[in-house]
């Protein structure tokens, strides 16, 4: 689960380093899959012939950090009790030795209080998710910022390359940056990703060329790879649906172990719904929105409404 850029934030005003000019994906140049298909990987909200819609890199893991925050409010609660129980309320007499005690668990306690409400704050009363739409027609990708802002780039002046989470050690993701540079070419000024992410850096090129062949080859040559959009566009995402989209994530796991990863989900289904219904859903500006009509006759329109009645036969198939 890679939260680098919701928490901690990218680092920005930087220079291009060794790795992302190694692992550049260029927009004009068609990567060979070895038979393989392209993968939408489970994250279109929509697509037209004008515009493909994906949801963020965050997406999917919504709910954890959040889970892991308050799991971390509730422990340094406890702690806290515990010492006021024994530094004041088990004693008749209060000394200096019993106060110093308890400042010196307060302090780090509180400390560690502040990080996971920091930490809980990137997902509860922030947004249900940030949207990146690919803008074929005018070759612009339009962006939703963490802080509710919005940008427009060119498509052709974006330096993708697949990225490296902060964390060094072997639990380590793999993703796709689109970084937006100064005009040195060098300097990283801004960031967003599509959503994507894989422990395995050759797995996301499959994600890339959908989107790369949708932008430079129209929607007609990744359109039979689409059969599931996610329900998100202008709403929320549901209770129902986010435990199914949870359970998606098992998907080829032993089928055995499908209790286990029921319960995990069922757990993690509550504080993502509470991320959901605390946050609120991003909308395009009317700038933004202007630029993607949708022709009432596009042979090439799909989205939620075009989903089966039982989304859990399209989350569930091979991805």
């Amino acid at each position: 689960m890679d939260y680098y850029g919701l928490f901690p934030k990218f680092k920005l005003n930087r220079l291009l380093n060794n790795a992302e000019r190694e692992y550049q994906l260029h927009q004009d140049c068609a990567v060979d899959l070895n038979d393989q298909s392209v993968s939408p990987d489970a994250k279109v909200i929509s697509i037209n012939s004008h515009c493909l819609e994906l949801a963020d890199k965050y997406y999917a893991a919504k709910g954890f950090g959040s889970f892991v925050a308050s799991l971390g409010l509730l422990g340094m609660l406890f702690v806290l009790l515990i010492t006021v129980i024994f530094s004041f309320l088990d004693s008749n007499d209060i000394s200096f030795k019993d106060i110093c005690f308890f400042l010196v668990v307060l302090i780090p306690s509180s400390a560690m209080a502040i990080w996971m409400l920091i930490l809980l704050k990137t997902e509860w009363f922030a947004w249900t998710h940030y949207p990146v739409r690919f803008d074929r027609k005018n070759r612009l990708v339009h962006v939703f910022r963490l802080n509710g802002s919005t940008y427009s780039v060119p498509w052709d002046s974006v330096f993708f390359t697949t990225g490296l989470s902060h964390r060094k050690d072997a639990n380590k993701d793999y993703y796709i940056s689109g970084h937006i540079l100064a005009d040195d070419n060098e300097t990283v000024v801004d960031t967003f990703c599509l959503p994507a992410t894989h422990s395995d850096r050759k797995q996301l090129v499959r994600h890339w060329e959908f989107v790369r062949r949708y932008m430079e080859n129209g929607p007609e040559s990744v359109i039979e790879v689409v059969d599931f959009c996610l329900p998100i566009a202008k709403k929320r995402e549901g209770y129902r649906f986010g435990l199914l989209y949870l359970l998606s994530g098992f998907n080829g796991a032993p089928l055995f172990l499908f209790p286990l990863f029921f319960v995990l989900a069922l757990i993690f289904s509550i504080p993502r719904y509470l991320a959901m219904v605390t946050s609120r859903i991003p909308v395009w500006p009317a700038s933004i929105e202007s630029l993607c009509p949708v022709d009432k006759d596009d042979p090439y329109q799909v989205d939620a409404s075009r989903n089966s009645k039982h989304p859990w036969r399209d989350l569930f198939r091979k991805k």
